[in-house]
């Protein structure tokens, strides 16, 4: 009797866990649905006419994406849009990259803007149709990238670097050092108390998107990355506050940091006031040098 009730038990609490990461994973899909984001801007308004493409990527998903190559040879920035966002908040970046004598690819990850829905979205997928897009350049001739990334975005890059030789640059504008503080402050401003459920989210989000999150925090990629870094990050971001901005230049101390003042978070049109900055730092790594200020600082923004 004793081995039939033992028996009986494991069952129950087979049954009893199953039950609960059934609803788990339910609860985790509504909370972090993608909601409708508005477009910030549209192409035509900035003077751009993209070749518009859908590029498939995982699971068989396709990708919205608009591609601006009017430069032959000239190295592809590609850039990644942050959470809940699309490829519109990158947009006013693009007028200056194409201006530098670069092309530039922009697309909505999975879940968002005009792309395929998939579930959930992760930053490992982010990374993923990143990929995807580069793939896409590679077979058309187009094998000298430059990635740029805005939040999760740049955390996908900053993945995506850590595995991916012989990139030109890698730009990192607003990453999170880790996302275990991320998901604490989320759960914070819910009211959902960090013991005993903080743990338990979070373990479960990592066995719902399938990574450990030390794996691909951007504290553990940066510090892989070989390619020339730059870390930007906006002084008045109170979304993802500074301080992650150094964490990361210390696990990488060969990366150069670049401060915005007046800049914030979701902050498109801030980033894009300071593009010459960026620009500035990329040329020396491009194909025909220029010239280039001594970099004064790393920490007061100026280069």
């Amino acid at each position: 009797m004793s081995v039939i009730l033992g028996f009986a038990i494991v069952i129950a609490l087979v049954l009893v866990s199953g039950v609960g990461l059934l609803l788990l994973r339910l609860w985790l899909l509504r909370a972090f649905r993608i909601q409708a984001r508005s477009w910030v801007t549209q192409p035509q308004s900035l003077g751009l006419f993209p070749e518009r493409r859908r590029i498939t990527t995982r699971r068989h998903k396709a990708l919205a994406a608009s591609f601006f190559l009017p430069h032959v040879g000239a190295p592809v920035v590609v850039m990644v849009h942050g959470w809940g966002a699309n490829s519109s908040h990158l947009l006013h970046m693009v007028p200056r990259v194409l201006a530098e004598g670069l092309n530039t690819v922009v697309f909505d990850a999975r879940c968002h803007g005009l792309s395929d829905d998939d579930g959930f979205a992760s930053l490992p997928r982010f990374a993923e149709d990143a990929e995807a897009v580069m793939e896409v350049l590679r077979r058309r001739g187009y094998g000298d990238i430059i990635l740029l990334g805005h939040s999760v975005g740049a955390g996908a890059v900053l993945l995506v670097a850590s595995r991916t030789p012989n990139l030109r640059a890698v730009i990192s504008l607003s990453a999170f050092s880790h996302p275990e503080p991320m998901m604490n402050g989320w759960l914070v401003e819910r009211g959902i108390p960090l013991r005993p459920w903080g743990g338990i989210i979070n373990r479960g989000v990592e066995w719902f998107i399938g990574h450990r999150f030390n794996d691909i925090a951007p504290q553990t990629t940066v510090s892989l990355v070989q390619a020339p870094l730059l870390l930007v990050h906006g002084e008045d971001d109170d979304v993802v506050p500074p301080c992650h901005l150094r964490v990361l230049a210390g696990a990488n101390p060969r990366a150069t940091v670049l401060t915005l003042p007046g800049v914030g978070h979701n902050d498109p049109e801030g980033f894009a006031r300071h593009s010459d900055l960026i620009m500035n730092w990329l040329r020396p790594y491009l194909p025909c040098r220029s010239p280039l200020k001594d970099i004064h600082s790393r920490d007061t923004g100026t280069v």
